[in-house]
Parts: C-alpha cells; sequence; structure tokens
C-alpha cells in the first residue's frame, strides 16, 4: 500500500459517514438534555438542597438497571448546580478498596498512594482534599459520587463496609468544621443489600432514588432528539420505533437504544442504502456478539462458568427465569472435577457481575412461604453465551440434548411385537420412567 491508495481508503470511508451530520450526537457519554427523567432530577435536587436549611443527607443510594440514566441524571444535576462542587468517580476501574480510593484521590487531583501506607491516610487525604476544594471554589456543598458502587464490595479482603464507614465519618468531622458533604452510590442494587456493617447502616440512613427501567415513549423520545441532531437526512419513524421496541422488550437500556440506531446507520451508510428495519437486526446482532465476545474473552474461568451454567439451564429447560439455587446446581455440574468449587455466596456475586455486564437481568420472585429470591434470565441466546464461554463443551451439549430428543435414545418396545396387556403397559412405563431419570440427572432439572 502506499500514499494514494490509503488517500482513496480515507476518501470512500469519509462518503460512507454522509448520512451523519453530526455523529456526537450519538455519542452514548454525552447528554444535553434530560428526558423522561425530570422527577429523578428533582428528587436528587431535594436532597441536594438540604444544606440550605444547615442539613444534608450522608448517602444517597441511586440504583436501578444499567442503561436507565442514573449516572448521566446524576452527573448533569452535579454539573448545573451553582453551588456545588463534585467528584465523580468509576469505581469499576479499581479492582480493590484500597484502589478505590485511590481513584477517588486522582479524581480530587491528588496523587496515589502505595498500598503500605494504608486506607486510613488514603481518608485523610481524601478529606483534606475536599476541604481544601470547598475552601478554594467557595462552594457550599461537596458531592463524592461514587459511581458502580457494587465493584467495591467485591474485594473482600479490603474490608468495603469499613472504608464506607470511614468516609461516613470524614463527613461528620467535615460538619464540625462547618463544611459540608454528601456521597452519592450508584449502582444496580440499593444500598441496604450490600454487605453492611450495622454501624454504617445506621448513619447512612435510607435516602434513595430508584431509577425503572426506561418506557418505550422514553427511548422514543430520546432517539428522536438524538436523531435530529445526527442525521443529515430524515430518519423514517417506523426505524426510530423498532429501536426503541427493541431496546424496551430486552432490557429498557436507553444507552444500547442509542448504540444501536448508531450502529445501524454505519451498516446502512456502508452499503449506501436507506436506512431500515434489516439494518437494526444485523446491527443488533452484530453488537450482541461483539459484546459477548469483548466481555467473555477477558473473563475469569469461574465468570464464564456462572454464565455457562445460565445459557445451560436455559437451553434444556426452555424457561426463561431462573433462582440463584437453581443455577448453583448447574454450576456444580459443569465445574471440572480439577478446579475449586466455589460457595454459593461467591457464585451468588459472580451472578450479580453478570448483571451488570448486561449480559443478564434480574428480578426479585415470591417463593412463597420461603419469602422472596433473585431471579435472573440472560439477554443474549443461551446458544450465544455457550459458544463465547466454551465453544467444544456448548456443542457436545447441543449433541446431548438431541440424542434425549430423539426416539433412538430409548427402545421401541412396539416392535417387540408386544401387546396392549398389563405387562407390557408396566414394562412401557417403566421404560418411560427410566428415560425420564437419565434426562433428569443429565439436564439438573427438576
Amino acid at each position: 500500500m502506499n500514499k494514494r491508495e490509503l488517500r482513496k481508503i480515507v476518501s470512500e470511508i469519509e462518503q460512507e459517514g454522509s448520512i451523519f451530520s453530526n455523529k456526537s450526537a450519538l455519542d452514548t457519554f454525552g447528554v444535553s438534555k434530560i428526558i423522561g427523567r425530570n422527577d429523578k432530577a428533582r428528587d436528587l435536587v431535594r436532597l441536594f438542597l438540604g444544606y440550605k436549611q444547615g442539613l444534608v443527607v450522608p448517602f444517597v443510594s441511586v440504583y436501578g438497571r444499567s442503561g436507565c440514566g442514573k449516572s448521566t441524571i446524576v452527573r448533569f444535576v452535579c454539573q448545573n448546580l451553582s453551588d456545588i462542587k463534585y467528584c465523580f468517580v468509576n469505581l469499576r476501574k479499581a479492582k480493590t478498596v484500597f484502589g478505590c480510593a485511590n481513584l477517588v484521590l486522582a479524581g480530587l487531583g491528588e496523587s496515589n498512594l502505595k498500598n503500605a501506607q494504608g486506607i486510613n491516610l488514603a481518608v485523610e487525604k481524601i478529606g483534606d482534599a475536599i476541604e481544601k476544594s470547598l475552601e478554594q471554589s467557595k462552594k457550599s456543598l461537596f458531592v463524592l459520587v461514587l459511581d458502580e458502587l457494587d465493584a467495591l464490595f467485591l474485594d473482600k479482603r479490603g474490608k468495603p463496609s469499613d472504608f464506607v464507614y470511614k468516609l461516613v465519618v470524614l463527613e461528620e468531622k467535615l460538619r464540625e468544621k462547618r463544611l459540608m458533604m454528601c456521597m452519592v452510590g450508584i449502582s444496580n442494587n440499593i444500598m441496604t443489600e450490600f454487605d453492611l456493617d450495622d454501624r454504617v447502616r445506621s448513619r447512612i440512613g435510607s435516602s434513595e432514588v430508584f431509577f425503572e427501567a426506561y418506557a418505550k415513549k422514553n427511548v422514543v423520545a430520546i432517539l428522536r432528539d438524538r436523531a435530529k441532531d445526527a442525521f443529515s437526512e430524515k430518519i423514517d419513524p417506523a426505524v426510530i420505533e423498532y429501536c426503541a421496541d427493541m431496546s424496551s422488550s430486552e432490557h429498557g437500556d436507553a444507552r444500547r437504544a442509542v448504540d444501536l440506531l448508531r450502529a445501524a446507520a454505519e451498516i446502512a451508510s456502508k452499503n449506501s442504502e436507506k436506512l431500515g428495519k434489516s439494518h437494526v437486526d444485523y446491527a443488533s446482532d452484530q453488537l450482541q456478539k461483539d459484546r459477548l465476545e469483548m466481555i467473555l474473552s477477558a473473563a475469569s474461568y469461574q465468570f464464564k462458568l456462572a454464565a455457562s451454567a445460565l445459557a445451560r439451564i436455559t437451553f434444556l429447560s426452555g424457561e426463561v427465569w431462573h433462582s440463584t439455587s437453581s443455577l448453583y446446581k448447574q454450576y456444580e455440574m459443569i465445574i471440572a472435577k480439577d478446579s475449586k468449587k466455589l460457595t454459593y455466596r461467591r457464585v451468588s456475586e459472580l451472578l450479580v457481575e453478570l448483571k451488570n455486564t448486561g449480559i443478564a437481568v434480574s428480578q426479585t420472585a415470591s417463593k412463597g412461604r420461603h419469602g422472596y429470591g433473585t431471579q435472573y434470565r440472560l439477554t443474549a441466546s443461551p446458544e450465544a453465551v455457550g459458544m463465547a464461554c466454551f465453544s467444544d463443551w456448548w456443542n457436545g451439549l447441543t449433541k446431548q440434548k438431541e440424542r434425549f430428543e430423539t426416539k433412538d435414545n430409548r427402545p421401541d418396545l412396539w416392535s417387540l411385537g408386544g401387546s396392549r396387556n398389563r405387562e407390557f403397559s408396566a414394562l412401557l412405563q417403566m421404560t418411560e420412567k427410566m428415560h425420564k431419570k437419565k434426562w433428569k440427572d443429565f439436564s439438573g432439572l427438576d
């Protein structure tokens, strides 16, 4: 290849993008205005403005499914309240509690500490930085936003509850100096669901803002607003509706809906075609495949087992929702004999991680007199997940299921010349019973 050929490629690619007038309008990390979340912004503002009466809640738990606008709205409100100074930190970038503390320090413009210096010094430096920030900016309230809070509680050795406790104590110390601070934890789960000490629970209170999944009308409004700025030509409203339908029926995730529209438009532009539903279908398949490969290729063996357990039971049972206990049973069936088996609690944590990546979603379901429990379902096909985790294993599983579904797997008693007498009927029942037992042993289904 020479420079002339490269310039030709650049020119061709630029022509492909002619459908776009402002592609940044489809940036899933950007937002210019709030759509369908005014009530949530109001809730946050009400909690923050308590400082005007000399009292602000120590901790606000913002929770809901991925892609329902939690981080976007919190950031938008903090950016646009003139009396607030804030620090926004995504804890998913850290693997330990100490790593989370260093992320906060970095967000405050401070240098990182070494592990040996300890968490107490880290919290002390965080406090000094916040105090300095408030005094220099002359702001009335400092808001520390901890996004992806779930990640903090994955490090059991680092004592995440103790870290939260130290931050709450820090708030109390700042208040003694007439400096106001509030923490916001953003996660898929309510704060009280995490493993917290009683001393933490009693201090953080119960201030919560729940973000339900976007309704279809909200997703349509968001897509229309983005499309108006993003494209050089008017997009068929039916395509917008179709993208919203796919998002609302699967997860109510506005981020994915915007990403889906962008990917579909890129495919249509590449083929010099008018954007249609077929491009949305193709883009959906491609995005799902790319996301699965990206997440699962870098995942640990145990994480893949948790995903495979959900894929296996979905494939074999034909059911959509599955309890944690049934998934743990599947996990025990498929883990290699020479591998260390995780505890029930640790596997349940992996299922939460699975949900956080968007591969699965969860719901709370009644278990009758046994109370309530969490159920999970895949957002992708079980075949796609199984192949992305362990392709050879999945191919073997599908062949085994096929054998159970064919007549060859059980003897044809009618060909033995039997008649409809009592002995033959009993033999037939016994054979069916044996077949069901084999299926139960193989599938792990009750």
